[in-house]
C-alpha cells in the first residue's frame, strides 16, 4: 500500500460566484439659485461614482453608491469659470448564484464603478437637465474547501504530489482619513475635479498582525476666487501625500505566511475653506489584506483492493499552482485638440482606463488589452476656456515569465500621472502612465478522489494454480496500470522486474507476482 504523507487534509480553491455588472441611471434636473450667473454655454459635465459600501446578504448584493455631478460653464460676454456641485446617491440590489453566506463566512467582493455616459443641456438660462448612467464590474468570490477523504485500511492508492496554498487568512477593514492640505493660494472657490491614488511601501508581520505602510498621492484642480467679478479666472492644481499605517489583525499569521495587502480609496471628499486656501480632506480607505502560505499535499486520485471489491467517487478539480505576483507600468500616448482652436495653455490633464482585459501571450507574457480615455481642460484662442476629451483602444504587453494558456489572472490597473506638451499646430500629445499589478496561478486539473467504500463482505475471487503471470505491454501504461489490472501491488511489481521508477512507462515483458 503507498503512504501518504500529509501536511495538510484539504486543498483550498477560489469559487467565482458572481462576474458582472450593474448598471445605475443617473437624472439631474437642476434649477440655479439666484446667487449664481445665468448659463450661457455649457463647458463640462462629467459624473464620478464611487461605492460606499457592498455586502452580501444570502443570493443578494447590496450595493451603496454616490455620484458627484459637476458642471463647469461660462456665463454671457466673460470667461470666467463657474462651477454647480450636486450629489446622487443610490442603493443598488443585484442577484448572485447560489447563497454565498452559506458557502463562506466571508465572501470577497471587488467593486470597480466607472461613468458609462453623461449628457447635459441647458433648458434655460437658469435650468440644467443632466442625464447619464454609471455602470459597476462586480466579483465576487469565496474560498472552496476540497477535503481529503479517509481512505479504509488495505487500499491501494495512487496519490499525486502538489505544492498548494493553505486556508487563506482574510481581513477587510474601512477607515475615515482626515487631513488639513496647505495649497498657498490666495482663495478657492470651488474643487473642479480631484483624485486619490494609494500607495503600500512596506509591509511587515508581527504575530498575528500585519503592519503596512504606504501613502495616498491626492490630487485636486480648483478655482481661484476673483476679487473683481464672481466665478474664476484661473485653475490651479495641487499635489498631496498623505501618509497611511495601519496595523490590521490577522489571528493565525506568521512569517512563514505571504502576505498581499490593498489600498483601495472607496471616496475623496475635498472641502475648500475659501478665505485661507487651505483644503480639508477626507478620504473613506479600504484595506484588504490575504495571507497564505505553500505546502505539500498527497492528493489521492486512484484506489483499489486486491482482497475485496470496491467502489469510489471522484471529484474533478481545478487547483491553483504556482502561485505568485507580478507588477509592470503601463505607458499609453494619446492626442487632443480643442473646438475652440489653438490650444494656448492647459490647467490639467486627467486620463483614466475602461473595459481592461489581461490574458497569456505565449512567450512574450501577458497581453493587456481596453480603453484609454483622456481629458484635458485649458485656455484657447482669445482666452476662452475649453474642455476636450477623447477615447481610444490600447494594446500593450507586460513580460512575464512561465505563463501558459491556461494560467488564471486577477489583475489591477492605476493610473498615476498624466502629462502632455503642446505642439506648434496648437494640438496636444498627451502621455499617461499606470501601475500594473497581477496575481497569477496555473491550473492543474486532477480527478481527486471524492469518496472510497471498501465491501468487505464480497472478497475477490483469487486462484491457487500460479504464483506468476506475464504480460506483454507495447508502452502507454505504467506500474500502476498494469497492478490494478492483475488485482496486484505496485510494490511487487517493482520489486519482481528491478523497476526503480514506479511512474516510468514500460514496454515488453512484465512479470507479475499474484498477491
Amino acid at each position: 500500500m503507498e503512504e501518504l504523507n500529509r501536511q495538510t487534509d484539504a486543498v483550498f480553491m477560489n469559487e467565482t460566484l458572481f462576474d458582472g455588472q450593474a448598471e445605475q441611471g443617473v437624472e439631474l434636473d437642476y434649477v440655479l439659485p439666484d446667487y449664481y450667473p445665468e448659463i450661457f454655454r455649457i463647458l463640462k459635465c462629467c459624473l464620478s461614482p464611487k461605492v460606499i459600501s457592498a455586502a452580501v446578504s444570502g443570493n443578494k448584493l447590496l450595493l451603496d453608491g454616490v455620484v458627484l455631478i459637476k458642471v463647469l460653464y461660462l456665463e454671457e460676454n466673460s470667461t470666467a469659470l463657474h462651477c454647480v456641485e450636486q450629489r446622487y446617491t443610490y442603493s443598488k440590489t443585484v442577484d448572485i448564484a447560489g447563497k454565498a453566506e452559506n458557502l463562506c463566512g466571508n465572501p470577497v467582493i471587488t467593486v470597480i464603478p466607472r461613468t458609462d455616459y453623461c449628457n447635459c443641456r441647458a433648458v434655460s438660462s437658469r435650468r440644467i437637465d443632466v442625464r447619464g448612467a454609471v455602470s459597476c464590474k462586480i466579483i465576487v468570490t469565496c474560498p472552496s474547501k476540497f477535503t481529503l477523504p479517509a481512505i479504509p485500511a488495505g487500499m491501494q492508492v495512487l496519490s499525486r504530489n502538489i505544492i498548494c496554498r493553505t486556508e487563506p487568512i482574510y481581513t477587510e477593514k474601512q477607515l475615515s482619513i482626515r487631513e488639513e492640505i496647505e495649497t498657498g493660494a490666495s482663495g478657492i472657490e470651488y474643487i473642479v475635479s480631484c483624485d486619490a491614488v494609494p500607495h503600500i511601501d512596506d509591509v511587515r508581520i508581527i504575530a498575528n498582525k500585519a503592519v503596512v505602510k504606504g501613502t495616498i498621492t491626492v490630487s485636486a484642480l480648483y478655482g481661484i476666487h476673483s476679487a473683481e467679478h464672481s466665478g474664476c479666472d484661473d485653475l490651479e492644481k495641487m499635489t498631496a501625500d498623505i501618509p497611511i499605517s495601519q496595523i490590521i489583525d490577522m489571528p493565525g499569521l506568521t512569517d512563514q505566511h505571504t502576505c498581499q495587502p490593498q489600498f483601495t480609496v472607496r471616496n475623496c471628499e475635498l472641502i475648500p475653506k475659501t478665505d485661507s486656501g487651505i483644503i480639508s480632506c477626507e478620504i473613506l480607505l479600504e484595506c484588504r489584506c490575504t495571507a497564505s502560505q505553500e505546502t505539500a499535499i498527497a492528493l489521492p486520485c486512484d484506489v483499489y483492493s486486491t482482497e475485496f471489491e470496491s467502489d469510489f467517487t471522484s471529484a474533478p478539480l481545478k487547483i491553483p499552482v504556482n502561485q505568485r505576483t507580478i507588477s509592470g507600468q503601463l505607458s499609453l500616448k494619446s492626442s487632443l485638440s480643442s473646438d475652440s482652436g489653438e490650444v494656448t495653455s492647459v490647467w490639467d490633464c486627467h486620463s483614466e482606463l475602461f473595459n481592461v482585459i489581461c490574458r497569456p501571450d505565449g512567450e512574450n507574457g501577458l497581453l493587456v488589452t481596453g480603453q484609454l480615455c483622456v481629458q484635458a481642460i485649458g485656455k484657447g484662442s482669445g482666452g476662452v476656456p475649453f474642455f476636450a476629451e477623447k477615447q481610444e483602444a490600447f494594446e500593450q504587453v507586460i513580460p512575464a515569465a512561465g505563463v501558459l494558456p491556461d494560467t488564471s489572472i486577477s489583475h489591477r490597473e492605476i493610473v498615476t500621472d498624466t502629462g502632455f506638451s503642446i505642439r506648434s499646430d496648437g494640438t496636444l500629445d498627451i502621455t499617461a502612465q499606470a501601475e500594473f499589478s497581477g496575481d497569477l496561478a496555473d491550473n492543474q486539473q486532477v480527478n481527486a478522489i471524492k469518496n472510497a467504500v471498501l465491501h468487505e463482505d464480497k472478497p475477490k475471487e483469487k486462484s491457487d494454480e500460479f504464483a506468476l503471470r506475464i504480460c506483454y505491454t507495447n508502452g502507454g501504461e505504467n506500474c500502476w496500470d498494469i497492478a490494478k489490472r492483475y488485482n496486484t501491488t505496485v510494490d511487487a511489481i517493482m520489486s519482481e522486474n528491478d523497476i526503480e521508477n514506479r511512474d516510468a512507462e514500460l514496454s515488453g515483458m512484465v512479470i507479475i507476482p499474484i498477491v
